[in-house]
Parts: structure tokens; sequence; C-alpha cells
């Protein structure tokens, strides 16, 4: 059975499509990147935002869940021997340090520290701008074997995503815990998805 995480940035409808052995990410109807078909433990699905000014859109898929964000990725340097990914941007040190806890510096400051226990895969974020924004790190360990992957982006978003079922052409929530605001959430991109679609 496919799952169907749906969520909406902009008044864009972002739906991931998690296949048994497939996904697929479409924005507005559009797919922008799926991946071939086979067995794996999570795919990071990256691409271009339509519609916007150097943006990209990165989605990871692994086991039942599926991460999202929205943001410009930044060029970094890797030291290897402090292993961290350096990036500037705007006047900020982006720091993104991969050692036993991943962790996200910003001007020297860290912002963000990866909770207790281990985990393949992690967002680390500062506090939103005024706008809303964010610096982020993805420290991804799932998809390229025991070699983390860190990627680290500017003006960057969280995006919302609900598990759907399709039944009947309609994409049905999976669960839904009662939150009056995440239905309304879900409500919005179903109907601008069925409006696309």
């Amino acid at each position: 059975m496919s799952v169907y995480y749906v969520g909406k940035w902009n008044d864009h409808v972002i739906v991931v499509e998690n296949q048994s052995d497939r996904e697929k990410l479409s924005v507005d109807n559009e797919v922008l990147v799926q991946t071939k078909s086979g067995i794996r433990f999570g795919s990071a699905l990256t691409a271009p935002m339509p519609g916007t000014d150097g943006l990209y859109i990165y989605a990871m898929v692994q086991g039942s869940g599926c991460d999202c964000i929205v943001g410009k990725p930044l060029e970094t340097e890797y030291d290897k021997k402090t292993k961290t990914f350096t990036a500037e941007y705007n006047g900020h040190t982006v720091e993104a340090v991969n050692k036993t806890k991943s962790c996200l510096v910003v001007d020297g400051q860290e912002v963000d520290r990866e909770p207790e226990g281990f985990h393949a895969f992690g967002i680390r974020g500062s506090q939103p701008d005024a706008d809303g924004k964010r610096f982020m790190s993805v420290h991804d360990g799932v998809t390229n074997g025991l070699k983390v992957k860190c990627s680290v982006y500017a003006e960057a978003e969280n995006v919302r995503l609900i598990p759907c079922k399709k039944q009947g052409g309609e994409l049905i929530p999976l669960a839904y815990n009662g939150d009056d605001s995440e239905m309304a959430a879900l409500l919005s991109c179903i109907l601008l998805w069925s409006a696309i679609s």
C-alpha cells in the first residue's frame, strides 16, 4: 500500500508518495523527482522548488515517516579533523558538526543539538527570524551507508506533512489526533490537491 505525505508551503501542495519500492516527490501535481525501483532504508528527495529564486525542497522518507524542509542550499567546506561542514551566508558563519551528537552552530553559538539516543537522521535548526526563516542542517546517515551526508540551508522552513492513503481518488488521513488545527491544515492541502489533480 502506498502512503502519501501531504503538506502545504506558500500555497504550493507538496505530496510525497512512499510505495513499497519507490518514492516520488510532487509539487502542485508535478513530479519533481522519484527514485528508481529498489529496497532501501530511506530516500532523500531533493529538487529546485518551482517558482522560487534558488530555494530547494528536501524530503527524507524513512520507515513510517517523512521530514520536509524548503530552503536555500549553501556550499560548505568540510574539515575532516573537526567533522564540521562550514558555510557563509549574509555575514553569518554556519557550522554543522557531525561528531557523536550532531549540532548546528551559528556565529560561534550552538543553536541546536541532537537529542539523547542514536539517530541515523536528523535536522537541526536555529530559532526562526522575524520572517519565520531559519538556518538548518540535515544530517543523513540513512541513504549513504555509514558515511553521514550533511547539507546546510539558509532561509529554511519546516514543512509539516500529514500521512494519508488514497481511496477512490481522494486522500484520507491515516491518523487524526483530534487537533482541529491539524485537520484544518490537512483539509486545506487535500482541497488544493484535488483542485490541481
